[in-house]
């Protein structure tokens, strides 16, 4: 079979910086490089810093990864996209357009005859209670109605913008404790018939193996730049940076 890789934590911003043209350029270098191997890819979440779909308008900032992972669906590459905390709406154009299979919060698959759960991990830890509160509401049909016809997009994206920085500040992950948390819940689906479990979200790479079974946590690229590989008998974690 052919390698499925994941990734997550991505965070491409809506703005130029040096460090921000050093996360496009792996980006780019990485996709191009495991479409010579790869069946599947899954992107587990805010892979953008923001994204939301209005009815005629798209952001602009992210077309060159866009039309990569475009040339991947058309080289007969799988790509999935599970969404994140900062994607907050996927319409139509990512999976018309882009070709990209979409999914709410997590996806369960079968590959070479074991079962994955793959998700992103917002609302996990126990202690993230007001997050989930706030996702009920950010994520109501009538606010996202209410979004995209009122709200034009380029004050859209400038309060998008604000609402990320201030979530950066406002949102502490307690990482040793929630580290903890997520192999707790990666646990439960061992239980339940799951062998490898892939979350996100905690920007934080981790590998851990129970009895024969699997757990791992994308990272992110923002700092780590990582990214998970499974190749039919094992799944693992890798650095681009190292690559790099």
């Amino acid at each position: 079979m052919k390698n499925i890789y994941f990734i997550s934590d991505v965070h491409l911003a809506f703005h130029e910086s040096e460090h921000e043209q050093l996360k496009r350029e792996r980006l780019i270098a990485f996709l191009e490089e495991i479409s010579q191997d790869a069946g599947a890819l899954y992107l587990l979440g805010d892979i953008f810093d923001f994204w939301f779909e209005w009815y005629h308008v798209i952001p602009r900032y992210w077309f060159p990864i866009l039309h990569q992972l475009r040339k991947m669906v058309d080289a007969g590459i799988r790509v999935h996209f599970v969404t994140g905390n900062h994607d907050f709406y996927t319409g139509r154009f990512l999976e018309r357009e882009v070709g990209i299979r979409c999914f709410d919060e997590n996806v369960i698959f079968q590959e070479g005859g074991k079962q994955f759960f793959a998700g992103h991990g917002d609302g996990y830890a126990k202690n993230d209670r007001g997050y989930r509160f706030l996702k009920r509401i950010i994520r109501n049909r009538f606010s996202i109605f209410l979004f995209k016809t009122f709200v034009p997009p380029d004050l859209g994206m400038q309060i998008a913008k604000w609402t990320s920085h201030s979530s950066r500040k406002l949102v502490k992950i307690e990482k040793s404790t929630w580290v903890e948390e997520y192999f707790q819940f990666a646990r439960e689906k061992f239980s339940q018939g799951f062998d490898y479990v892939l979350l996100g979200h905690i920007h934080t790479p981790v590998r851990r193996e129970e009895q024969g079974k699997v757990y791992v946590n994308c990272g992110d690229w923002m700092r780590h730049f990582t990214f998970a590989k499974y190749d039919g008998n094992d799944l693992t974690v890798n650095s681009w940076a190292d690559r790099a």
